[in-house]
């Protein structure tokens, strides 16, 4: 755009996102945030009758990517009422779920601008701020941080994060990042939480209780250092399960770091909530809340893998949500087969693999439409398609890759600065695999995540002797799946012989009602499809 005209036309667009703010729900473009600051004061939601209202300041620290003499942030109505704004915004209006703040001056691109704002969230519960009988929890993903300070809520735009809250003294409060400094005075502590690395809007948290038991066992990194662990549970809780998974945690850590590099934050934590928690975990970045009582095994794993695939690495819109949850489901098998072998990991796949065949809805697991419009959480999160089929994908992407060749690829996925404390989408992840793998793999991605559904075979094959003590084998292989595309892949056949010995032959299937022809001096009895179900999502039909 033409600068001299661009302050006529921020006018106009103004007047437009007055008179019309449900079309600008987008935070906008002309900037990016460096650092969250908040300075809350929680000390009433801890006492009876437990409020969700308190008051808060914050400080964000933003870069302008273009000439701009205004800011529009993410906070919603119903949850946050904006008092006043100071240093760079001189006024603002808070309309329709967003806050726009008039800046002091015109602002040129890579200019660093200075906000405060002064706001209280209201006494009303809004399925992001948990308040209840001396506990206080966050739960953001999708979208629900502006539900409890204004930001630029989306995954593309992470920030250096600081909380700094005041509770009572009884309480043990836990956040992202390192504690800092926690100051008492009389009955009250002052908490101050500090992420040295970016943090997605969504990931930001809160998890405080009154007399929280706090469990710390430090983990020894490659690099000899040690870092904290910090389990944050509650009286009743299993000790058993609690012990299990503290005992569990390092060699957890350990396969993950092998696998994907480092561990790549301050520190880790687990917090439990309460029966109001609508999931069974959250990745939270350094600290993962669970379900009340929730130490279980893979549900840990899950989250723990989450610290590389969705927090280290975010998606770049909701639309990549299988890189996050495709990723974590699969690490729990991974998990499975350093524990107890390969036949655990593939019955951990196989597992999957039922939940979607069982439930497919039928949609693809990549929806370009969801980089703007974010579907309900019910779509988005769903079990059979974001979670289930998508950690399925990548044991198909293991099978056709091979075992060498795909950890390396995902190790150097883990591990590549343009990714690292950054965003991926499902563009880039497919071209970096292409170039990393040195194969052209669009066909994979665009048959199991462009496209819905599965194939199902309906396979035949003939067995004749063609003379001179030898046995031919026709093998067609037929797919009639509807509302989908064929779908490309090489395949096992195991061949079953008289004499009782196998032979698998390894063919690609590259179209429809392809037929192979084998030559073989034993007789043939027999012939079997994927006799090592290494194409789980898929289905056969007999004739």
């Amino acid at each position: 755009m033409n600068r001299k005209f661009f302050l006529q036309f921020f006018n106009i667009v103004t007047v437009i996102v007055l008179l019309c703010p449900k079309l600008f729900s987008q935070p906008d473009s002309s900037y990016n945030v460096l650092r969250y600051a908040l300075n809350t004061n929680l000390y009433n939601c801890f006492i009876k009758p437990y409020p969700h209202s308190f008051e808060a300041s914050e400080s964000i620290i933003i870069k302008a990517e273009m000439q701009t003499s205004r800011v529009s942030l993410n906070a919603v109505n119903s949850s946050l009422i904006i008092d006043s704004v100071s240093e760079a915004g001189t006024s603002f209006t808070h309309v329709s779920d967003i806050l726009t703040i008039n800046l002091d001056k015109l602002y040129e691109p890579d200019d660093t601008i200075n906000i405060q704002i002064y706001y209280k969230h209201k006494d009303i519960k809004d399925s992001v701020l948990y308040v209840k009988e001396g506990l206080v929890y966050t739960d953001c993903e999708a979208s629900g941080a502006r539900k409890w300070f204004p930001c630029k809520d989306v995954p593309s735009d992470k920030a250096l994060f600081s909380l700094v809250a005041k509770v009572p003294s009884t309480v043990i409060l836990g956040s992202n990042g390192l504690l800092v400094d926690s100051l008492v005075n009389g009955d009250t502590v002052t908490y101050k939480w500090e992420s040295n690395f970016p943090v997605a809007t969504y990931l930001m948290v809160i998890a405080a209780k009154v007399k929280y038991n706090l469990d710390v066992v430090n983990w020894k990194k490659f690099d000899g250092k040690d870092m904290e662990v910090r389990f944050y549970w509650q009286p009743g809780e299993t000790r058993f399960n609690l012990e299990n998974i503290k005992k569990k945690i390092s060699s957890m850590l350990d396969l993950f770091s092998s696998k994907y590099g480092d561990y790549p934050f301050e520190k880790l934590g687990f917090a439990t909530t309460n029966k109001d928690f609508p999931w069974g975990g959250m990745e939270n970045q350094t600290l993962i809340t669970l379900c009340p009582d929730c130490w279980i095994e893979n549900l840990v794993c899950h989250e723990l893998a989450h610290q590389w695939f969705g927090d280290l690495i975010t998606p770049m819109t909701w639309s990549d949500i299988w890189l996050n949850e495709g990723f974590a489901t699969y690490n729990e098998a991974v998990w499975m087969e350093n524990q107890k072998g390969y036949a655990e990991y593939k019955k951990n796949i196989l597992n999957e693999a039922e939940k979607y065949l069982a439930k497919n809805p039928g949609w693809a697991i990549y929806e370009k439409s969801w980089n703007v419009s974010q579907p309900k959480d019910s779509i988005l999160f769903n079990v059979e398609i974001s979670y289930s089929k998508a950690g399925c994908v990548l044991h198909l992407l293991r099978y056709v890759l091979g075992d060498t060749v795909f950890f390396n690829c995902l190790n150097r996925y883990a591990t590549a600065p343009e990714f690292k404390y950054g965003n991926a989408s499902t563009e880039a992840f497919i071209n970096f695999i292409n170039t990393t793998s040195g194969e052209d793999l669009n066909w994979f991605f665009d048959e199991w995540i462009y496209n819905p559904n599965h194939p199902v075979y309906q396979n035949n094959f003939h067995i004749e002797e063609s003379g001179r003590g030898k046995w031919k084998v026709n093998y067609t292989i037929n797919q009639i799946q509807k509302n989908t595309v064929f779908f490309r892949m090489p395949v096992e056949l195991k061949i079953v012989f008289k004499n009782g010995s196998e032979k698998i032959l390894k063919v690609n299937n590259d179209y429809n009602l392809q037929t192979y022809s084998f030559e073989f001096t034993e007789e043939p009895r027999k012939v079997f499809f994927d006799p090592n179900d290494q194409i789980v999502l898929k289905q056969i039909k007999n004739f």
